[in-house]
């Protein structure tokens, strides 16, 4: 039996539990509905997903037989006005027919009950529910018995109430680690301790139980999760080969993309002396001279009022001032690291060593100005184009509040971009398929390949590639409206992730489209307002706020949309370049030398089992709990340039809870490229 909390600490924590327990059984009936509904159908939505898996293998389609046969490429918009005005979406879960749907006699469907208990999970099931929780879990632990007479055991030697406290600091995650983690045991126990504020396991299979404390209570498997979540617009390497190889896609004017590599589908850049892509070195990212931003010092700037191109590297005190709006309490209290602590972690000691955090005023942004190009701050409208697809005579998948969940998106990406000069306004959402046709794909298939997605590369990149010259989006293009386009799911509600050549699998969370004159070898087509070489893609995961797009789960749907706008506009990826750690001020890959040079954070921080400790610092500061500055000395991956790395910033790959700041000199290469490649949009636009 493992569990060395002690009784005293169990007291101390009763009264609390005791109080989130009668708030808890104050819930409403539909609560209450689904997650009866959740405990009883638990086991048969396991036996149906597979099912559902294993029938779109064979045939693309989903079990009622709604899909016709996946045929080669993508069929859209075959539905006849006949089908299409039958066409309906099952109701909000929090609706009367919802509850109507759910009591149907003949027993409600499968997935849709599985989508509503997903909703009521995010509605109900809070950061502090969690912790409460898992605290429960702890205390439980440590008992002979529970309820049900089982015990509940860690591997041999576990610290348990280490092990509890880290989960608990990450209670935020817990719900989407359960999830994408395939949980039945531990997330229905964390479903059933939302409505009765008490855990049972009466219901609980124990060797289940008892295999996922094994898994998913490991700090091994959180490190690993928090590695694979992180990554943005590049996907692990177990996927099925390229079907277009780099020379292939090179001849046909195509941006080239890395076979088999881990960085597949990002733009590679090359300096202007490689003529030939296939001499560079895997991986490598180089500006071309004459797309190359120029040098404006900090001291220049000052004197001439504009922003700088070119200034010293961000110290961890500089970027520890430029985060601290994001923490409740801001950097009061908290001590930087002394002398002796940065010089044995290889970063730079400074007068402020030691000493609190010391913040100066920060200085209004300028704007760039130099050689003839100006840049004019803008407000850049966003419309999103959520794909479809059918299930009969449903709308999959539900995109019940449309405005709200984009609405969202554009307001978070706002506090990121501000200061930048740089803004954005919602100013559609299109989502109706009988309004707009072209929405809507045939098969679960269709909708999962039409997405940014290696494993379908010859037909996924083609398939958005035409979404953009339907006249009705291409139109927008023209004006300079950026369209995101909306679809495909990593989630198990359509997507069974551990099928052979699963092609959901292989997803990215979020691509760019749009290789424009700011990296070498743009495509020979490129050009401001062309519609299908400027486009972003999410999934569906990241728009809908029951999975990904709300302050429940750190606004990762917004932090992916900056992140994608970022290299829509001329940014690129902290950690670019053939080993990561070359180069240094303008000559770094990123092209910005106020950003350390890094590995890439998710990847250097999994492989040291530190991923977890970094969510857990960024989760502990934006909750106002002034975590050390001191722990931040172990993401020094580049241990060269005598500082810290970003470990803050939007265009690394970084738990969602870090995400919080763009830098200096990223912000003038935005508005340099905006100005440079994008003058129409910035006329069009000028705020």
């Amino acid at each position: 039996m493992i569990g060395d909390g002690t009784k005293a600490k169990r007291l101390r924590k009763a009264a609390i539990i005791g109080a989130i327990a009668l708030f808890m059984l104050a819930l409403g009936i539909i609560t209450g509905f689904f997650i009866s509904k959740a405990i009883g159908l638990n086991l048969v939505l396991q036996q149906q997903s597979k099912e559902r898996s294993n029938q779109l293998q064979e045939d693309g389609s989903l079990p009622d037989g709604s899909g016709a046969a996946a045929v080669a490429g993508f069929r859209r918009g075959v539905a006849d006005d006949g089908v299409l005005a039958k066409l309906r979406q099952w109701p909000d879960p929090s609706s009367p027919q919802a509850l109507q749907l759910l009591q149907d006699p003949a027993g409600p469907d499968d997935l849709l009950t599985a989508i509503y208990t997903w909703a009521n999970d995010t509605l109900h099931i809070s950061e502090q529910l969690t912790e409460a929780f898992l605290q429960r879990l702890l205390d439980q632990m440590g008992e002979s018995e529970t309820h049900s007479g089982q015990t509940m055991l860690l591997p041999p030697g576990t610290n348990a109430t280490e092990l509890m406290e880290m989960f608990m600091s990450l209670a935020k995650d817990v719900l989407a680690y359960l999830r994408d983690s395939r949980s039945t045991a531990l997330l229905q126990m964390l479903r059933d301790f939302s409505r009765r504020g008490a855990i049972s396991l009466s219901d609980t299979d124990p060797d289940v139980l008892q295999a996922e404390l094994d898994k998913l209570l490991n700090k091994t498997n959180l490190n690993h999760w928090y590695g694979s979540t992180t990554r943005k617009d590049t996907v692990e390497t177990q996927t099925r080969p390229w079907r277009t190889t780099a020379a292939a896609a090179a001849a046909q004017g195509s941006p080239q993309l890395l076979q088999g590599s881990a960085i597949a589908g990002r733009r590679m850049l090359l300096s202007a002396s490689h003529g030939n892509q296939a001499a560079a070195a895997p991986h490598t990212r180089h500006l071309q001279a004459t797309a190359t931003i120029p040098v404006i010092s900090l001291d220049v700037a000052k004197k001439t009022s504009v922003i700088p191109t070119a200034s010293p590297l961000l110290t961890l005190n500089d970027m520890l001032c430029a985060v601290e709006s994001f923490s409740p309490t801001g950097l009061k209290g908290m001590l930087m690291p002394t002398a002796a602590e940065l010089t044995a972690a290889g970063v730079t000691a400074t007068d402020a060593s030691g000493k609190a955090i010391s913040c100066a005023p920060r200085p209004e942004v300028g704007t760039f100005n130099h050689g003839g190009v100006t840049f004019k701050p803008v407000v850049i409208p966003v419309v999103f184009h959520c794909q479809r697809f059918m299930q009969g005579d449903v709308l999959q998948p539900p995109i019940w509040k449309p405005q709200d969940a984009a609405q969202n998106l554009i307001d978070v990406t706002n506090r990121f971009y501000q200061g930048t000069g740089i803004q954005f306004k919602l100013q559609e959402v299109r989502s109706d398929v009988k309004a707009h046709p072209y929405l809507l794909l045939s098969t679960l298939d269709d909708w999962q390949s039409c997405t940014g997605n290696p494993s379908q590369e010859a037909a996924g990149f083609p398939c958005l590639q035409e979404t953009a010259k339907f006249p009705d989006v291409a139109a927008l293009a023209e004006k300079h409206v950026v369209n995101v386009l909306i679809g495909g799911s990593q989630t198990s509600l359509f997507c069974n992730t551990t099928a052979p050549n699963s092609i959901c699998s292989t997803l990215y969370y979020g691509y760019t489209g749009s290789i424009g004159p700011w990296f070498t070898k743009a495509s020979a087509t490129w050009r401001e307002g062309l519609s299908e070489e400027n486009w972003i893609v999410m999934t569906w995961d990241f728009f809908a706020p029951e999975v990904a797009n709300s302050k429940r789960f750190w606004d990762g749907g917004a932090v992916t949309l900056a992140h994608e706008l970022g290299h829509y506009l001329g940014v690129m990826h902290t950690h670019e370049g053939a080993t990561a750690c070359e180069g240094e001020g303008l000559t770094k890959a990123d092209v910005v030398p106020d950003t350390p040079v890094n590995r890439q954070v998710e990847q250097w921080a999994a492989e040291n089992n530190l991923a977890a400790n970094l969510a857990r610092w960024c989760s502990d500061f934006r909750n106002g709990k002034q975590p050390h500055p001191k722990e931040l000395l172990d993401y020094n991956s580049c241990k060269a340039d005598g500082t810290t790395d970003n470990v803050f910033n939007l265009m690394s790959y970084l738990p969602n809870a870090c995400n919080m700041m763009l830098s200096p000199n990223q912000v003038a290469r935005l508005q340099w490229a905006v100005a440079t490649f994008r003058p129409q949009m910035m006329a069009a636009y000028a705020a």
